[in-house]
């Protein structure tokens, strides 16, 4: 009777060393000491979990890249790049809402930008490399030779390179353009002329002063209590002008009409001019005309309405109330046709200026 063969155990502490040089070769030599124990870690519970990485957090879509995690890579260049998208496009309906609520859910895209790579990453690396040591023992005769070809490195080495470089020149780009620039309010239609809400109300003119008649009389007495206007003469011979009793032996003639002195009203002082000139109501808007844009800084709308005139256009600027603060309008015109305003409008472009012609 012959004996069942033996089953030999396999050797464990051969396994795991076969599976660290394959981890090893996997990961390269950029932090291995860090990833091997978590490694260790999720194949023990045999589910990957969260763990948090710094430089996923930071560096997202570059660290993504420089561990070749391209799908992953995309995705998240494709959510972030649509979640700033729509809210640049939303800016319009959120122009009512407070400023602090529209920072907030920039803020908001900003934190889950680092929060889901600094939880995933780690994840998403173990799962990659996972996959790529199986292919590798499956094409392999021996540990050695898969771990050869997991340490080939494809042409695609430094895209995260190249990546960090686009992002640089984009951020350089945006910031020049932030700070020279005209800050537009929204991109919808241009909003007609705000009406003033109140006007200045103009200073009463000063009463009419009568000068004395020549011909009055030499009795003249002061009644306090009033008197209608005008009173017929009496039986005694007494005429009652106003507040004014005349005793005469006949009645006199009729005064002749009262001489006004012009009286011219006080001139402003140079100080009271200033804050007279920007009480007075705006004139409204008459003709076509471009609206260049609106500014946050007084300096750049200066420097814009410069150019303007340079060019010889007739440039008008209005400041604006917004919930983020005064702003500065910079319009060209206006204009008697539609045709004049869009050829304005191109010289305006010309300048290297935003351009958008508007009706009456």
């Amino acid at each position: 009777m012959t004996s069942p063969p033996t089953v030999t155990p396999p050797d464990t502490a051969a396994l795991t060393s076969a599976t660290e040089a394959l981890y090893r070769a996997a990961l390269g030599p950029g932090r291995t000491a860090h990833y091997l124990p978590v490694f260790a870690r999720f194949d023990e519970r045999g589910v990957a979990g969260t763990s948090w990485n710094h430089a996923a957090a930071w560096l997202n879509l570059n660290w993504l890249l420089y561990r070749r995690l391209w799908r992953q890579a995309l995705l998240y260049a494709v959510a972030l790049a649509a979640a700033l998208g729509l809210w640049w496009w939303a800016r319009g309906f959120m122009a009512t809402w407070p400023a602090g609520v529209r920072w907030g859910l920039l803020a908001l895209i900003g934190v889950l930008a680092v929060a889901v790579p600094g939880w995933w990453g780690t994840a998403w690396l173990h799962a990659d490399v996972r996959r790529r040591m199986t292919d590798a023992v499956r094409r392999a005769r021996t540990v050695q030779e898969a771990c050869g070809l997991l340490q080939a490195v494809g042409p695609l080495r430094w895209a995260w390179v190249v990546a960090l470089l686009v992002e640089l020149a984009l951020l350089f780009a945006l910031g020049v353009r932030t700070g020279a620039g005209p800050v537009a309010a929204t991109r919808g239609p241009v909003p007609a002329e705000p009406t003033v809400a109140e006007a200045a109300a103009p200073a009463p003119a000063p009463a009419p002063v009568p000068m004395p008649s020549p011909a009055a009389p030499a009795s003249v007495e002061v009644v306090s209590e009033p008197a209608p206007p005008l009173v017929s003469a009496s039986s005694s011979g007494t005429s009652v002008t106003g507040r004014v009793t005349v005793q005469a032996p006949a009645p006199p003639p009729p005064p002749p009409p009262p001489i006004l002195a012009p009286v011219t009203p006080p001139s402003p002082s140079p100080s009271q001019a200033p804050a007279a000139s920007a009480d007075a109501p705006r004139a409204r808007w008459q003709g076509h005309g471009v609206n260049v844009g609106i500014f946050a800084d007084p300096a750049n709308a200066e420097r814009a309405a410069s150019r303007l005139r340079q060019a010889g256009l007739p440039v008008r600027s209005d400041p604006v109330e917004s919930a983020r603060g005064p702003l500065t309008r910079v319009r060209v015109g206006p204009f008697d046709t539609h045709e004049q305003a869009v050829a304005a409008a191109e010289t305006v472009r010309n300048l290297g200026l935003e351009a958008r012609v508007f009706g009456p």
